[in-house]
């Protein structure tokens, strides 16, 4: 019997070792590999250096240099070097990471932005039994204040689900919001509240898909000019659904909206209940996929012209369900009073690039079909309040039981309002 317990503890142990050294080596290699191609694919350099290594861990800096030029903005080189603990378990792995403020361009930035520090921490964990890989990012909430604003950065947490290959997962985004008031006294400010945002990703063929996606903003308020300018948001929600239909692409987009409202003087525009719902696509899924390409690769304009030429060889399509709103505005060029509902189809047809100088001219290859259904009052505080009722009188919108209801059809050969031609 003691004999079996000690082969036991033996085998167990080196099943144990075994599967250490296993993660060890995993690691290694993803490193490695991420490290090359990270160096192939960005103009940026990343270097790792290794700076404390045992059976149970190791301590590593990332060394990032770019220059942000490459991002779109001004130029400017910049070197930043993170501080990595990589913990290795049988089979499991976990890490954490920070911005080494000792060293590269962190603590320049930080004292451009007069800031002390900006409390931040990266963690993972890597199971490699089930292939999945889960990461963090954590900035916790921190204040400051200038000469003329103080900030107060509410926490932000940033975090992915994923294989080990970070090919396909989800990504997620929670920012508690951040306040940015005037010291001056004067009522001026930024205060955004809590923000969400989800996506779910895969790789098609050596390109990141988005499949669908969601986001939202709790609240937005912002005042200029000691509250002569004036914009409040509330509860903004945004879903976006990617699909593919006998071998073309397309993406639903549905929005709501509870409440807009800006105030620019004396003047007022005021929008609620914003709901839409619509479709667009049919762009054929190979050409979607040439052009996610050649967008990565760089490639020459003479070749993109070409693939968008063959991106709408077939034409695009929009199909709106559903665009529904409340709107109540004195500006004087958009004064509105009611309800507005909207829906229809939208096709462009299929045109050659070179034959459209601008986009005017967009509108010989235009079908459109659009029903609208308004409040009779609507337009009545609008100066194109004797342009509707000339509208009535024609019979180009139909009034009964306090609305106002048209179809509008235009395309190459017809353009009628409630069946009746349009001169």
């Amino acid at each position: 019997m003691f004999k079996k317990s000690v082969v036991l503890l033996t085998l167990l142990l080196a099943s144990a070792v075994g599967c250490q050294f296993f993660s060890q080596y995993q690691y290694q290699q993803q490193a490695a590999q991420l490290l090359a191609q990270l160096n192939q694919q960005h103009s940026w350099s990343y270097k790792q250096t290794i700076t404390h290594k045992d059976w149970l861990s190791r301590q590593e800096q990332w060394q990032i240099e770019g220059n942000l030029a490459d991002l779109g903005l001004e130029p400017y080189p910049f070197s930043v070097v993170l501080q990595h603990k990589v913990r290795f378990w049988p089979l499991w792995l976990s890490g954490e990471w920070q911005v080494d403020a000792s060293q590269g361009d962190y603590q320049h930035w930080l004292r451009d932005f007069q800031l002390s520090k900006i409390p931040h921490l990266g963690q993972w964990q890597a199971n490699i039994l089930t292939q999945s890989l889960k990461q963090t990012l954590s900035i916790d909430d921190f204040e400051h204040t200038y000469p003329q604003l103080k900030l107060h950065f509410k926490s932000l947490q940033l975090s992915a689900t994923s294989d080990l290959n970070f090919s396909a997962g989800t990504a997620e985004v929670l920012w508690q919001g951040m306040l940015l008031d005037d010291n001056s006294q004067n009522g001026d400010h930024i205060h955004l509240g809590q923000v969400k945002a989800e996506e779910h990703f895969s790789q098609r063929q050596g390109w990141t898909l988005v499949e669908n996606a969601k986001w939202s903003i709790d609240e937005l308020k912002l005042q200029l000019e000691q509250g002569e300018t004036e914009l409040d948001l509330k509860k903004l929600a945004v879903t976006n659904q990617f699909s593919e239909q006998q071998q073309r692409a397309y993406m639903s987009v549905n929005s709501s909206l509870e409440q807009f409202s800006f105030k620019e003087a004396q003047q007022r525009f005021k929008l609620n209940d914003l709901i839409l719902t619509s479709k667009v696509g049919g762009v054929p899924m190979q050409s979607l996929v040439a052009l996610a390409n050649a967008n990565q690769q760089q490639g020459s304009e003479q070749n993109l012209d070409g693939l968008v030429q063959h991106a709408v060889s077939e034409g695009l399509e929009w199909q709106l369900d559903q665009l529904a709103l409340k709107v109540n505005s004195n500006f004087q060029n958009l004064a509105l009073v009611g309800d507005i509902h909207l829906s229809g189809t939208a096709k462009l047809l299929p045109f050659e690039l070179t034959a459209v100088n601008s986009p005017l001219q967009l509108l010989r290859y235009l079908d459109l079909n659009v029903a609208l259904d308004t409040n009779d009052t609507l337009f009545n505080y609008s100066p194109l309040s004797s342009y509707i009722m000339a509208l009535r009188t024609a019979g180009y919108v139909i009034n009964q039981n306090g609305r106002d209801q048209s179809k509008l059809i235009f395309n190459d050969s017809e353009f009628t309002m409630n069946n009746l031609p349009v001169n």
